[in-house]
């Protein structure tokens, strides 16, 4: 699956993807159980987007 060969060389990718579709891929890369350090590259990118929000 494409998903598991991203690496944190790569995720740049994770970045452009709009919040709503950052949301799902997180919790569709959890409900999946898919690799570890992808969905903690999802959830980075979520909390920077979070906190970018509260400034």
């Amino acid at each position: 699956m494409l998903l598991k060969t991203l690496d944190s060389h790569h995720n740049c990718s994770i970045t452009k993807l709009s919040d709503e579709s950052l949301k799902f891929a997180y919790e569709n890369a959890k409900a999946e159980n898919l690799d570890g350090d992808f969905i903690q590259l999802l959830e980075t990118e979520l909390l920077k987007r979070k906190e970018g929000c509260l400034y």
